[in-house]
């Protein structure tokens, strides 16, 4: 009797085999161009043969308008002769004109979705989500493992991007205290770029930061292994590669309900290029460029964080970071009008040519 039973639940298994499965990899919604529809949702499908060690960087692209993204996945369960799986989702892409809108309603279903895992990566899409998508980069081996890479901390250094997880934006958008900072992917010249990041309030993008304070606000939330600043000194340029980074971020709560956030940023680094075809540099010269580089870093940094402060923005977490350590939470409004900087910068230049 009870194998029987078992027999009978085995019948009811959904099990599909990988020849029947269509791989989704990556998955772009942008705006509908459609008046009638909401959203136009994009899957990158990558091509098999129903072996995984043959799968190449071939993929096909499935869109469809509707006023839902449930809606426009189960439409296009219809445009393809497998069963579509979200497991190997890597990437989840935002169209521009979309990502200015409200998308916690966006990021709510994502992360309801229990096919979809919540460590996969979010990216604004320049100009859209769709032709991000169909660009192919000549180096990609498997479909959509370009932009994972991109983003993935141990296959990059680049100082410009900050990787963003879906479970880390929902909890942004839905946490007070902190916003949402998400790189942005764009397409030039046949290329997929990512050197900006794009800041959200909780009613969509508000701001897109240059490469320069892109670097800047990545060295503030996560630190930057190699980075690079140009300064000029009276005895010459120099190009300055920075080969570890890290900031220290404290808030202290002053009299009359004013508030200082102090920053702490440790640079080391190298002097990577002599502009002025100097054949090296003395020990008083290389204290010059680390006390220029100190000045030069502190004011670009309090100057994006000013700016930062002004849009009424927080994407490092201050806000949450104090009332999380204070018993007598403050409203933050009050908090952010009177916030201060107090930024401080140490250089050190380990390698630069000396002459003795």
């Amino acid at each position: 009797m009870s194998l029987l039973f078992i027999s009978i639940l085995l019948n009811g298994c959904a099990f599909k085999d990988i020849d029947k499965r269509a791989f989704v990899t990556a998955i772009g919604i942008d705006e509908s161009d459609s008046i009638e529809k909401k959203y136009k949702v994009t899957l990158k499908i990558s091509l098999t043969t129903g072996d995984p060690a043959t799968t190449g960087a071939e993929f096909t692209l499935l869109s469809f308008d509707a006023n839902s993204i449930s809606e426009a996945l189960k439409h296009m369960k219809s445009m393809t002769d497998k069963e579509l799986f979200y497991g190997h989702t890597i990437t989840i892409l935002i169209g521009e004109e979309m990502a200015a809108e409200d998308i916690q309603p966006l990021l709510d279903y994502l992360v309801r979705r229990p096919d979809i895992q919540r460590t996969t990566y979010l990216g604004v899409a320049v100009p859209t989500a769709y032709q991000v998508l169909e660009l192919k980069p000549e180096i990609e081996q498997i479909a959509g493992s370009y932009l994972f890479l991109m983003f993935e901390e141990s296959s990059t250094d680049s100082p410009y991007e900050k990787a963003l997880t879906l479970f880390d934006a929902y909890r942004r958008e839905t946490e007070l205290g902190i916003n949402i900072a998400m790189p942005i992917v764009e397409v030039q010249n046949q290329n997929i770029q990512s050197d900006t990041i794009a800041l959200f309030s909780k009613v969509g993008m508000k701001s897109k930061l240059t490469p320069k304070e892109s670097e800047l606000f990545r060295l503030l939330t996560l630190g930057i292994k190699s980075g690079s600043t140009n300064v000029l000194t009276k005895e010459g340029a120099y190009a300055i590669e920075m080969t570890k980074s890290k900031a220290n971020i404290k808030i202290r709560q002053e009299e009359n309900q004013m508030f200082t956030a102090v920053i702490n940023i440790k640079l080391i680094g190298n002097v990577e290029e002599i502009m002025d075809n100097r054949l090296g540099l003395s020990r008083d010269q290389i204290e010059e460029i680390q006390n220029e580089v100190e000045k030069t870093v502190k004011e670009d940094v309090e100057i994006l964080l000013e700016k930062i402060n002004k849009a009424n923005l927080d994407p490092i977490g201050l806000g949450l970071k104090f009332n999380s350590s204070n018993f007598h939470h403050i409203e933050l409004s009050k908090f952010y009008s009177n916030l201060t900087f107090d930024v401080n910068v140490n250089c050190h230049i380990k390698e630069a040519g000396l002459v003795e």
